[in-house]
């Protein structure tokens, strides 16, 4: 009797494997796409800087060796009032930023706390920054606003100007754009620096309950906001309909004071 009931087990056993068995060959198992992140900065701005000529940002998209499911170099953003939240949110990004779990920053940035991708304007129209995956690795440089006009060259506009250049051969190709933010027609000239938008709608600060905005209403510096970039590579799985994502890359922070 002890024997027929072992054999029982072991027949029970038997078959919930080959149920099992059965299920996971039709569900299939979730398919893992391991992408390049970008890796090198050409500048990393710091919040606490003084100086509006380091206020770039500059990175290599990396798109060498990349999967087929590669679509391209995302830039992400987000804007704070007060300069420990930046800290604490970026810490607790880049502290998940690990190849044991390759997505959890990119999810942490976008979904947790709510990170927009950057936008960029061409009047009338605006589009998204998602840089197209190309032939070969490619150096990229945005700044958020203008301190200066005119007084620098095409190639190195980047420097003083609002724009967002990549650089396609031996030079900068800049186009007729620049950042603008996420899902609205707002520029980051919080402040009108160059007294150009006359309807006052563009040109304005960040108000509680923006989406790109983390509200604190104990301000680090009056008149100040800091916003905070990463940059990220970009991936779609056909078969699920849906994205995923390489490590970020920490792109530093920078102020947007009044009067500057």
């Amino acid at each position: 009797m002890k024997n027929a009931g072992t054999m029982r087990k072991n027949s029970v056993v038997l078959i919930l494997c080959i149920i099992a068995g059965i299920f996971v060959s039709s569900c299939g198992l979730e398919e893992v796409i391991i992408l390049t992140e970008p890796t090198v900065t050409d500048n990393n701005p710091l919040y606490s800087s003084d100086e509006p000529t380091n206020w770039w940002f500059g990175f290599k998209s990396a798109e060498n060796g990349q999967p087929d499911e590669f679509i391209g170099t995302e830039v992400y953003y987000k804007i704070y009032s007060n300069y420990s939240d930046l800290t604490s949110q970026r810490n607790s990004i880049t502290a998940v930023n690990s190849t044991t779990n390759q997505t959890a920053a990119a999810t942490k940035m976008i979904e947790t706390y709510t990170y927009k991708s950057l936008g960029l304007s061409i009047a009338p129209a605006r589009k998204s920054t998602l840089i197209p995956k190309g032939s070969g690795n490619r150096s990229i440089v945005f700044r958020l606003k203008s301190y200066q006009n005119n007084t620098s060259s095409e190639d190195d506009k980047y420097t003083l100007e609002a724009c967002f250049g990549i650089k396609n051969s031996a030079a900068y190709a800049y186009e007729s754009y620049i950042p603008y933010r996420n899902g609205n027609s707002k520029s980051f000239d919080f402040f009108d620096y160059d007294d150009d938008d006359k309807n006052g709608t563009r040109d304005v600060e960040p108000v509680e309950g923006d989406d790109d905005y983390y509200y604190n209403s104990n301000f680090s510096e009056d008149n100040c906001y800091y916003v905070q970039m990463f940059a990220v590579g970009v991936g779609w799985i056909t078969s699920t309909c849906t994205a995923t994502y390489s490590l970020v890359l920490d792109l530093g922070s920078v102020p947007i004071r009044k009067g500057e």
